[in-house]
């Protein structure tokens, strides 16, 4: 749904007041304590959102075509005409701005797993990336992290079509130096048999006093920290599974299962590699040094 932007001092007061306004208005929408009106009311909105997005969008791409590139900047150069659009995120991005808006928020995801994210390219919905670092060479991370990061762009990046993981150069062959920062890889940690994680349920497993929920969802399982807020003592454990979400059983706070992506605010779950071998599932609690061969 729409965002009301932030009012700037080059506004006018009376539409400064105006997205203030509209601000508190959303915010006490939230508020509704029946359950059926407010999904009533938002997704009244929700419907007049996609009308004026489709519409807006619509109108730029006829100015574009009859004055150019620069008769859409010129419009957008207006106080209120560009607060509107940056409410509908318009005029789009290309490809590639869209793209790395995403992966902002996956890279410190690969960096706290050893890992190292490429962006390659972006061309008509095929995303080019590669993956290094201690991630590389491990199947079960590798497969995690590469999901990670296919989940992030179905999700943020709505011209996605395919995600192309290529392989990194072959490692330079070099002579042990002094004072050289030791490989790392993923610690993996075995936390139960698959066969035990009913499809669409959470489990919840303790992995050297690390709370955990694990779940599996279309045949593949997912691993993630317990607690909401991240970090607290509040349990998911009684949270209810609708689909690829959990939903918070204190606050209602909605979690991508696959991601830890919170769907309805800021914030996400810490999500754990899963590596599934044998029938076993192992989790990767950290990484560890890589010892002499």
């Amino acid at each position: 749904m729409v965002q009301v932007s932030t009012p700037t001092p080059e506004l006018p007061s009376e539409f400064q007041h105006l997205l203030e306004w509209l601000g508190t208005g959303l915010e006490r929408m939230e508020e509704i304590q029946d359950e059926k009106t407010r999904e009533e009311v938002f997704a009244l909105l929700e419907g007049i959102d996609v009308l004026h997005r489709q519409g807006l969008g619509r109108i730029l791409d006829l100015i574009g075509s009859l004055g150019g590139q620069k008769a859409v900047e010129r419009i957008s150069q207006d106080p209120i005409v560009r607060t509107l659009l940056e409410m509908y995120d318009l005029p789009e991005a290309d490809e590639q701005t869209q793209v790395e808006r995403v992966l902002e928020d996956v890279y410190p995801y690969f960096q706290s797993h050893g890992g190292k994210l490429d962006l390659l390219g972006v061309e008509n919905g095929r995303v080019r990336v590669r993956l290094s670092g201690s991630c590389e060479g491990c199947p079960g991370t590798a497969t995690t992290l590469q999901r990670v990061v296919e989940e992030a762009l179905r999700e943020g990046f709505p011209g996605f079509k395919e995600l192309v993981a290529e392989e990194p150069p072959p490692a330079r062959k070099n002579i042990v130096q002094i004072g050289r920062r030791p490989l790392r890889r993923p610690r993996w940690v075995a936390a139960g048999r698959l066969e035990d994680l009913e499809p669409g349920t959470l489990q919840p497993w303790r992995l050297e006093d690390v709370p955990l929920l694990v779940t599996r969802l279309d045949g593949e399982v997912y691993a993630c920290r317990d607690g909401c807020p991240p970090g607290s003592a509040l349990t998911l454990q009684l949270g209810r599974v609708e689909g690829t979400t959990l939903v918070c059983p204190w606050h209602g706070c909605r979690y991508d299962l696959r991601t830890g992506r919170r769907e309805d605010a800021e914030g996400k779950l810490s999500v754990l590699p899963v590596a599934v071998r044998d029938g076993e599932v192992k989790v990767a609690l950290g990484t560890e040094e890589v010892g002499p061969e």
